[in-house]
């Protein structure tokens, strides 16, 4: 049969939808169950909509609805992956032949993958990875998974269901829900707490911080000169998409930037936060006026007491850096690429190239070396 714009199926106790453009979605329902499911920006109907504005590769949305009767109760956004800078980085570590696009659920450039369910309908999970499979059969494509699965409930229910998984990096999160910046600090040695405030100290006589976005071509500005700086080609995060990014999520932007003595924005956290989650997902900085990241601890400390004493629970830092965000009271969640097929042959094949990627690892955080690729 021909795939539809919503091509509806069973699946389990849900009856699941297929949506080939995320404009044929309603966003306000997708994003309510979203907020409901705990999921994060990158989640959002506006994300999907930057994705599909300017990809930053070649995808086909197929985007996954569940229904229990006729109320929405989880999705899954996902994409036929023709091109990916990401993922053709990972599958030349991992001696991996594809065999051709493969359906994925989302992508590698966000923090989070995956499908979401609301509370009391945990279900809708294994449903939406049925309609994952079963749409990839439709589509004849050999692969099938998911990308940056955190770890917990999800990671483990697709382990249960066979697929092969790899932890490819790890992203660092705060937690901010406490009643002051007094007891979040509380955890920090006297020793450790006087070198931040220091440093603190000196990165912000030369430099002023504020939670102030930066406009769109100096934030492009900014993040390619710290992959440039990283050798990570800037296509991963090409201007076209960091732009539609920008304007699709500006109603969740919440950037912190540093300027200089003469008025220059030289370094950003771009961030944007949905519900109680503030992410943290690039930085950037003027590699030709500072020669490492000078700024660093006056902004991130400028962002974590922003978030105590707002209605921010946690900050997700982004992947990279562990150690020094560790110092400021991040704690390790390892992200999952989890792929399947319904072959035998290319099931164990999979299992070995995952096998192949965490023998890659750059250390007990890290996993891969994935900053100097993909961010």
């Amino acid at each position: 049969m021909t795939l539809t714009d919503s091509a509806a199926t069973l699946s389990g106790r849900h009856r699941t939808d297929v949506r080939t453009s995320v404009r044929s979605i309603d966003a306000g329902e997708w994003n309510r169950v979203v907020a409901r499911a705990g999921g994060t920006v990158f989640h959002t109907w506006e994300w999907l909509a930057a994705f599909e504005d300017a990809p930053p590769g070649r995808f086909e949305p197929r985007h996954l609805l569940a229904y229990r009767d006729d109320e929405l109760v989880g999705v899954c956004p996902a994409y036929v992956v023709h091109e990916c800078p990401r993922l053709s980085y990972l599958t030349e570590l991992a001696r991996l032949d594809l065999g051709g696009p493969v359906l994925l659920a989302h992508s590698l450039a966000a923090l989070d993958g995956g499908p979401l369910a609301t509370p009391g309908h945990e279900d809708a999970l294994a449903s939406l990875l049925g309609a994952l499979e079963t749409t990839a059969r439709h589509d004849g494509i050999r692969t099938w998974g998911v990308a940056n699965a955190p770890a917990g409930d999800l990671s483990g229910l697709l382990l249960r269901q066979g697929y092969a998984t790899a932890h490819i990096t790890t992203s660092y999160r705060c937690d901010t829900d406490v009643p002051s910046v007094a007891e979040y600090w509380g955890f920090a040695s006297g020793r450790l707490r006087r070198k931040l405030e220091k440093e603190r100290r000196v990165s912000g006589r030369a430099h002023t911080v504020t939670e102030t976005p930066a406009d769109a071509d100096t934030l492009v500005r900014l993040l390619h000169s710290l992959l440039k700086d990283r050798g990570t080609p800037t296509e991963v995060l090409p201007e076209s998409f960091l732009h539609a990014v920008k304007a699709r999520l500006a109603p969740y932007e919440r950037t912190v930037t540093a300027t200089d003595a003469e008025q220059r924005t030289v370094g950003v956290f771009a961030g944007w936060q949905f519900g109680p989650t503030w992410s943290m997902w690039l930085a950037g900085l003027d590699t030709e006026r500072l020669s490492r990241f000078v700024p660093y601890r006056a902004m991130a400390g400028r962002l974590i007491e922003s978030a105590v004493t707002s209605d921010v629970t946690s900050i997700d830092l982004g992947r990279s850096n562990g150690a020094e965000k560790r110092r400021l009271g991040a704690h390790p969640v390892p992200l999952y690429l989890a792929l399947n097929t319904s072959d035998r042959a290319d099931r164990a094949a999979l299992h070995a190239a995952c096998r192949r990627l965490e023998q890659k690892c750059q250390g007990p955080d890290e996993q891969l070396d994935m900053i100097r690729r993909c961010c």
